[in-house]
């Protein structure tokens, strides 16, 4: 329905409002809330029939530098630290502590500076108005990914997790982020943010001058005109789940991952076509995901986030470990993407969890279990046999049966005794206590996550050697992110830059649609939301702060 004749914008308008917000996660809802408690009507649109986005099956834990339950706790995050730290794990080919910007670009920088002076901002303000349900009994959170890294200097992580009601469900009932959203709504629906489902944005509305006055949206059969009299906001993911624009950009090849179904690139072509410069488009929040659910669903449920159990080892087709299996997702995840020139291809593209019996039946608690299927669990990703050889050749077979959507991936000829081999180092590393090879179980956030030790002599709770009679599993695991974060690239204030390193007047960006201010890195848990509501609040105090235009055709 038409809105009412407004001077200087004319009936062709579907609505307007002085804000448009295009995305209803994290960053959006950070951003439309921010605008909506200034004062300043919002329409959000929201191409889903549902709000919240990747966010919404998320926990929406938040890394935010500095945060307020540290600061409630007496804890110093100094900046300068917090800051080297950041620019260590974003950009680790550039950093350099003793070079201007650390190394880094101005730009880039710049947006580290930011995250760290306006997080603990972000957060304040919008749970100040309800919208963050976090849990302060959780205080001081998980460590860092990195907190081994000298340049972290916190005294513990800086992540804040979600209260979750008395008698909550874990994998039943809402999620973090679900809780999020609902309170985020919440506080703003009140302040008349105004949210339009099943909205798809295709086209951003620029007049003679060049400033952004709306976009231009589909919904069911038609399209509408949504008019910004100050300024749009765009917050509409990655482009993980399109794979024209991941395999043309990401830095190999994905099968997918949990972001939302929705994250398609929107942002990456509609920005194009006024425009906008891109940036990062190489890297994503990295992660593993189990093959065979990917190849019945490119949007997961669930990924590999962190690998359960001990008496268990990741391999590739040669048979051999290829890393430390309990590093946070961020770091395994890019391990799929190592070339070998020699052979000419991936050899680590699919890799294989390896465990026993012991591992399988384990009843433990533990924070994260997923892919090892609990006794609730369906077996269908599970590859079993009661010897390795027979397991190979199992393996083997599965291979076979989707060899089509991998590249043609088998075992290679010497995988068993190959195998044999990395076994009998690996137990000899576990009864050990080290590993030497690998490292694993030696930084904060893997002891932080490991499961009690078996027994007393179980001097590192990651490690245990294999048992030496079987049954023995796999399940196989392929290169996939959270989503992707590349896209458009924002300054300091959340703005959207042209080629000519301008902002383009009344466009700002927040989320995994932009070029993340995390580079390649990954914080610590929370490190998506973290940024994403930081820079979504920047957009909200941006876009709110522009002047009031009608369109100059």
């Amino acid at each position: 329905m038409l809105v009412e004749f407004e001077p200087g914008w004319g009936e062709e308008w579907d609505g307007v409002a002085d804000v448009v917000v295009v995305g209803s996660g994290a960053a959006g809802l950070a951003a439309g809330v921010t605008a909506a408690s200034r004062d300043r009507s919002v329409i959000m649109l929201e191409r889903a029939a549902f709000p919240g986005g990747t966010t919404a099956k998320s926990s929406a834990t938040m890394w935010i530098p500095d945060n307020p339950l540290l600061r409630d706790a007496g804890l110093t995050d100094e900046r300068s630290a917090a800051l080297r730290f950041m620019a260590r794990a974003a950009y680790p080919v550039s950093y350099c502590a003793d070079a201007a910007w650390l190394g880094l670009t101005e730009r880039q920088y710049r947006l580290l500076e930011a995250l760290y002076d306006h997080g603990r901002a972000a957060f304040t303000a919008l749970d100040a108005l309800g919208g963050i349900p976090y849990d302060r009994a959780a205080a001081p959170g998980f460590p860092d990914y990195h907190a081994d890294f000298p340049e972290d200097t916190a005294p513990v992580g800086r992540s804040v997790r979600m209260r979750y009601p008395e008698g909550h469900r874990p994998g039943i009932d809402a999620t973090g982020g679900q809780l999020f959203v609902d309170a985020m709504l919440a506080a703003g629906t009140p302040l008349g943010l105004d949210l339009r489902t099943g909205h798809r944005a295709h086209r951003i509305l620029a007049d003679a001058t060049g400033a952004v006055v709306g976009v231009e949206a589909r919904t069911r059969n038609s399209t509408v005109l949504i008019g910004a009299r100050r300024g749009v906001v765009f917050a509409t993911g990655g482009f993980l789940h399109d794979p024209v624009l991941a395999q043309a950009f990401l830095r190999g090849p994905v099968l997918g991952g949990a972001a939302a179904e929705e994250a398609t690139g929107d942002f990456v072509r509609m920005g194009i076509e006024v425009g906008a410069q891109l940036g990062n488009m190489t890297h994503a929040w990295w992660d593993e995901v189990v093959v065979e659910d990917v190849l019945r669903r490119r949007s997961t449920s669930r990924d590999a986030v962190y690998l359960y159990g001990d008496s268990m080892i990741v391999v590739n087709r040669f048979g051999r470990r290829v890393m430390n299996e309990k590093m946070p997702y961020n770091e395994r995840g890019q391990v799929h993407f190592t070339w070998d020139p020699d052979r000419r291809e991936y050899p680590n593209l699919l890799l294989f969890l390896l465990f026993d019996d012991a591992v399988l039946r384990d009843t433990r608690a533990a924070r994260h279990r997923y892919p090892v299927p609990g006794p609730a669990d369906g077996h269908e990703n599970l590859i079993s046999a009661d010897t390795w050889d027979e397991l190979a050749l199992a393996i083997d077979r599965r291979l076979a049966q989707i060899r089509a959507h991998t590249g043609g991936v088998r075992l290679d000829a010497q995988f068993t005794s190959s195998l044999r081999a990395t076994l009998a180092r690996y137990d000899a590393l576990a009864r050990a206590g080290r590993d030497e090879d690998h490292h694993r179980g030696e930084t904060p956030i893997e002891r932080a996550w490991a499961t009690e030790p078996r027994g007393a002599d179980q001097t590192n709770p990651t490690l245990h050697p294999f048992s030496p009679t079987g049954p023995y599993h796999c399940v196989l695991l392929g290169p996939g992110a959270l989503d992707t974060k590349g896209g458009p690239v924002v300054d300091e204030r959340a703005r959207v830059l042209g080629t000519s390193d301008e902002p383009i007047r009344g466009l700002y960006g927040a989320g995994n649609c932009v070029a993340s201010p995390c580079g390649q890195g990954y914080f610590g848990p929370g490190g998506t939301v973290g940024p994403a509501i930081t820079f979504g609040y920047l957009a909200g105090l941006g876009a709110s702060a522009e002047e009031t235009r009608s369109p100059k055709w």
